[in-house]
C-alpha cells in the first residue's frame, strides 16, 4: 500500500510542478530495506568523484537518513529538514564537504517525524532545488518505502537505479516499486486525458495479476496520439537494475526472467547493469563507516562496481578520458584514499 497523507489532491504532480532534472541526476531506490542500496549509492558517488567529477550525494531517505553516519560525518551543520522547514532557504547552503575534494553530501533529517512526509509544496520545492544544483553528477539515495514522495523523486530523475537481491522478498519489493513508479509515471504523463486515466484506474481496480497484459494495449488502442505518447514514455522509462550481494549465477537467470516479464507485461526495457557479489570486504568497510571502494579497492565488489560504471557508459574522467579497464580505474581510486584517513586495521 502506498502511503502519502500529504499528496496533492490530483494524486499526480501538476504541470506547473513537474521539473526535469539534469540528465546526470541518478535516483537510487529499492522498494525493500536491506538490499544495500545506500552502500551502492555511496560507492557509486565515490567512484564518479575518483574520476574527477564534481558529485553531490543527496540523502533523500527522509526520516531514516544514515548516509552521513556511513561517511563518518556525525554532526552535520544542516540537513534536508532545515531546507524543507524553511530554516535554510538556499539548498547549496546545506552541502557538507567530505574528505574527497570532489564529493559533497546533503544530509537527510532524522530527528522529526514530519520530515519523512513533506507537504506537496515542500516536495515540489525540493525537487526544483535539486534540479538547480551545480555538479557533474547528483546521486539521490531514496528511502526503501513505496511512497508517492519516493516515486516522484525517482520519476523526476532521468536515470533510476533499482538495487535488489536474488531473494523472493527483495524481488517482490523491487517489482512493487517498479510497477508503482511506472503507473505513477503514466498518470503524470496522461494527467490531462481523463479517458486514459480511467483505463489505468480500471486496470488497477480489476487487479494487476489479470489486467497488466492488456493495459498497454488498451492505451495504444485509445488513439494515435495516445499511442505516440505512450511510445515516448516507454522509450524513456528504462530503469537500471543492480543485483547486490550475489552468491550464485542464479541471479543472472533471474535478471533475464525479469527483463522478459517486464517487457511482455509493461512494454518497457529493464536494463540489468551489474551483479555485485557478496563480499566480506564490504561488510568490514561498512562496520567502519568507510566506502568499500576506498578501504578495499581491489575487492570483488569494487571490480563489480567498475563494471556497473562501464555498463552505464560512466567510465570516463571529467576530461573525457575513457577508463578502459579495472586496473586503470584503480589508479584513479588510489589517489582518493589518502584524503580519507581510513582507520588502521
Amino acid at each position: 500500500m502506498i502511503i502519502d497523507p500529504y499528496h496533492h489532491p490530483a494524486d499526480t504532480m501538476t504541470a506547473e510542478a513537474e521539473v526535469t532534472m539534469r540528465r546526470s541526476t541518478f535516483a537510487v531506490a529499492s522498494g525493500k530495506g536491506g538490499t544495500g542500496k545506500s552502500t551502492f549509492a555511496i560507492n557509486l558517488s565515490m567512484a564518479l568523484a575518483a574520476l574527477g567529477h564534481e558529485v553531490i550525494l543527496v540523502d533523500a531517505d527522509l526520516g531514516g537518513a544514515d548516509l552521513s553516519t556511513l561517511l563518518g560525518i556525525h554532526a552535520p551543520r544542516y540537513t534536508l529538514k532545515d531546507f524543507i522547514q524553511g530554516d535554510v532557504s538556499y539548498l547549496p547552503e546545506i552541502l557538507e564537504p567530505t574528505p574527497s575534494p570532489h564529493l559533497r553530501l546533503i544530509c537527510g533529517g532524522t530527528d522529526i517525524i514530519s520530515v519523512s512526509n513533506p507537504y506537496y509544496q515542500q516536495k515540489v520545492k525540493l525537487i526544483r532545488a535539486l534540479a538547480q544544483l551545480q555538479a557533474d553528477y547528483i546521486v539521490v539515495d531514496l528511502g526503501p518505502d513505496i511512497t508517492f514522495n519516493n516515486l516522484d523523486f525517482f520519476n523526476a530523475a532521468p536515470v533510476g537505479f533499482l538495487v535488489t537481491q536474488n531473494m523472493d522478498a527483495m524481488i517482490l519489493g523491487f517489482y512493487r516499486f517498479l510497477k508503482a513508479a511506472f503507473v505513477r509515471r503514466l498518470k503524470q504523463e496522461f494527467r490531462n486525458e481523463s479517458y486514459i486515466l480511467s483505463i489505468i484506474s480500471d486496470f488497477q481496480n480489476r487487479g494487476w495479476s489479470h489486467a497488466r497484459r492488456d493495459l498497454i494495449g488498451s492505451i495504444r488502442a485509445a488513439s494515435r496520439e495516445a499511442q505516440k505518447h505512450l511510445d515516448a514514455v516507454l522509450e524513456t522509462f528504462q530503469p537500471k537494475l543492480v543485483f547486490n550481494m550475489v552468491e550464485s549465477p542464479a541471479a543472472r537467470k533471474t535478471a533475464d526472467q525479469m527483463f522478459s516479464f517486464i517487457l511482455e507485461n509493461f512494454g518497457f526495457r529493464l536494463q540489468t547493469v551489474g551483479f555485485i557479489p557478496r563480499d566480506r570486504d564490504v561488510e568490514k568497510a561498512y562496520a567502519r563507516n568507510e566506502p568499500y571502494l576506498l578501504r578495499f579497492p581491489r575487492s570483488a565488489a569494487s571490480k563489480a562496481l567498475y563494471e556497473v560504471l562501464a555498463a552505464c557508459g560512466l567510465n570516463y574522467t571529467r576530461d573525457g578520458v575513457r577508463v578502459s579497464g579495472f586496473s586503470d580505474f584503480l589508479a584513479y581510486v588510489k589517489v582518493e584514499v589518502p584524503g580519507w584517513n581510513l582507520l588502521k586495521i
